[in-house]
C-alpha cells in the first residue's frame, strides 16, 4: 500500500510523522474523505471546496500540493490498484521546533494522503438486509462542527464503552434536537416528507447529505431542512444515515425504539440508493 507524504509517494509501511507536528500534539488539523469508483474520483469539487473553506476557518495555511490535489489523488489510486477505493487526505499546521500553543512563523503544513479498498455498500447487495443499530447520545462536541477537524475524541468515546459495543452509529442530540451521527449525517422520512437537520443547527455539511438533497429534490421527492427533536422520532417511518464511504443507510432501531417494516419499494432510502446508482453508472 502507498502513500503520499509532503511530496513523496512512499509505503504505508515507511511514513514517518514527526510527534511535534501540530496534529499530533493538538490535533491542529482538518482531514477530508473521497470515495472512488471504478478509478474515477466522486464529487472530486466539492470535498476540495470544503476542505479549502475547514483551512479558512483554522487558519492552517494552504499547501502548494492542495493545487495538484487531483493528479495527486489519481496516482495514488493508480498505485495501490483497487478499482473502488476512499482516499484520506489529512493537513496539519505542520511541525514546530517545540511545542507552543502559537505556532512559529517558519511552520509549514503537512499534506498526508492514504487510500483503502472501499467495501461495497451492503445495501446494494442485500437491500433486505436489517438495519442499522443506533443510540442517542448528549452532543459534547465543539461547536464548530462545520470544520472537519481530526479532533474527534467525543466522536469516538461512546463507542469504546462496553454498553455501546453492539452500535452501528451514535446519534448526537443538544438537549432535544437531533444534530447528526458521530460518523455521519442523518435523514428521517415523515409519510411524505424528507426532512435532514439544517445548517444552522452544530452539523459538518456532508458532501453527501448534500448531494442527496439536491438530488432528491431534482428528482421531485419532497425534501426539506428542519429541527427535528428526540420527541419526533416515533413518528418516523423511516431513518437513513449517510455518508462518502457508506453512501445511505437505513437505520433499524433507535435506543429501544423499532422504527416499522414496510415492502422494500415502499422505502425512501431504497429510491434514494438507485438515483444514486444510476449517477454512479453515468459518472464512473
Amino acid at each position: 500500500m502507498w502513500t503520499y507524504l509532503n511530496g513523496e509517494f512512499i509505503p504505508k509501511e515507511e511514513v514517518r510523522v514527526s510527534p511535534f507536528d501540530r496534529g499530533f500534539l493538538f490535533g491542529d488539523s482538518v482531514y477530508e474523505v473521497i470515495p472512488s469508483y471504478n478509478n474515477k474520483l466522486f464529487l472530486f469539487d466539492e470535498h476540495l471546496e470544503r476542505l479549502r473553506n475547514s483551512l479558512s476557518i483554522t487558519k492552517i495555511p494552504i499547501p502548494e500540493s492542495l493545487e495538484d490535489l487531483h493528479p495527486l489523488a489519481m496516482e495514488l489510486l493508480k498505485k495501490n490498484q483497487f478499482l473502488n477505493q476512499a482516499i484520506y487526505i489529512q493537513i496539519t499546521r505542520g511541525v514546530d521546533p517545540e511545542r507552543s500553543h502559537v505556532s512559529a512563523n517558519t511552520t509549514v503544513p503537512t499534506l498526508f494522503m492514504s487510500s483503502t479498498e472501499l467495501e461495497i455498500n451492503p445495501y446494494r447487495e442485500n437491500p433486505h438486509k436489517k438495519g442499522l443499530k443506533i443510540k442517542l447520545e448528549e452532543d459534547i462536541r465543539w461547536k464548530r462542527c462545520d470544520v472537519k477537524a481530526t479532533t474527534l475524541l467525543p466522536n469516538i468515546i461512546p463507542f469504546h464503552r462496553e454498553e455501546e459495543s453492539d452500535s452501528d452509529e451514535i446519534l448526537f442530540h443538544d438537549g432535544q434536537k437531533i444534530n447528526e451521527g458521530s460518523k455521519s449525517n442523518v435523514f428521517f422520512v415523515f409519510e411524505d416528507l424528507i426532512v435532514t437537520p439544517p445548517k444552522e443547527q452544530n452539523i459538518l455539511l456532508g458532501v453527501t447529505r448534500n448531494y442527496f438533497l439536491k438530488r432528491l429534490s431534482e428528482e421531485g421527492f419532497n425534501v426539506t431542512e428542519k429541527e427535528v427533536r428526540i420527541k419526533d422520532l416515533n413518528k418516523a417511518d423511516e431513518i437513513w444515515v449517510t455518508s462518502s464511504t457508506k453512501e445511505i443507510q437505513p437505520v433499524h432501531q433507535v435506543d429501544n425504539m423499532v422504527l416499522p417494516g414496510k415492502e422494500l419499494e415502499e422505502y425512501y432510502w431504497h429510491k434514494a440508493l438507485k438515483v444514486l446508482e444510476e449517477d454512479l453508472k453515468s459518472n464512473c
